[in-house]
């Protein structure tokens, strides 16, 4: 499954997807006994590892109420119980900043991977049309900020139209999905694909989203 954003990526559009009801997403782990100290957080008993945390990931740390707390990043699994964490970075090549320090902290680390992935292979396979008749491979294919972005727009609708479901028309969840879907397809059309045939560094094909049509067969 490919994955051209991560849930980081959600975190920096619409933190509000990691402090709500998490609808639509997966809670890997949850629990009471947080600590944070510097960028540094523990939960003793806890196993980040086997509860699947990846770096790129989101822990949202509250005293009582999930949607009052704060979310951050996850930058590394150190130990099985401890976690390096970040305020959100403007990329993920910046230096680590520290959150507020706490002690007992409820925490949960909620993932939308299963989103990232879905939208990410329709992307691919868009791109892999416009490539069948080239040796390149889904996998071949370069990120970039702008397909990070489509992907998390993508996501995003995905997301909150989950969110909105059994609500009513006038829920805000809605409108941001449909502001997000009109997003991604706006971005889809934008998206570049660069290909280097002969290895030398220089472009000689580019092609675009834009204009590009399935074929079921």
């Amino acid at each position: 499954m490919n994955e051209f954003c991560q849930d980081r990526d959600l975190l920096g559009i619409e933190p509000a997807v990691f402090l709500s009801s998490g609808r639509g997403g997966s809670k890997l782990i949850v629990g009471t006994n947080g600590q944070l100290s510097g960028t540094t957080f523990t939960s003793s008993g806890s196993n980040f590892s086997s509860a699947g945390v990846k770096p790129g990931m989101v822990l949202t740390v509250y005293t009582t109420i999930p949607a009052e707390g704060r979310a951050y990043e996850i930058i590394s699994i150190d130990t099985a119980a401890q976690l390096t964490v970040s305020v959100l970075r403007p990329s993920v090549e910046g230096v680590a900043i520290a959150p507020p320090s706490g002690t007992a902290l409820q925490f949960i680390v909620l993932t939308y991977a299963a989103q990232i992935g879905r939208v990410s292979d329709a992307l691919s396979e868009k791109l892999r049309a416009m490539v069948e008749a080239s040796p390149i491979a889904s996998a071949d294919f370069a990120d970039s900020a702008q397909l990070r972005q489509a992907a998390a727009y993508g996501t995003l609708a995905a997301v909150l139209v989950a969110q909105a479901e059994n609500a009513s028309a006038e829920d805000a969840n809605w409108g941001k999905a449909e502001h997000y879907r009109a997003e991604f397809a706006r971005l889809q059309t934008q998206l570049r694909l660069a290909i280097d045939v002969d290895g030398d560094g220089l472009a000689e094909q580019t092609r675009t989203l834009g204009n590009v049509t399935l074929r079921r067969i």
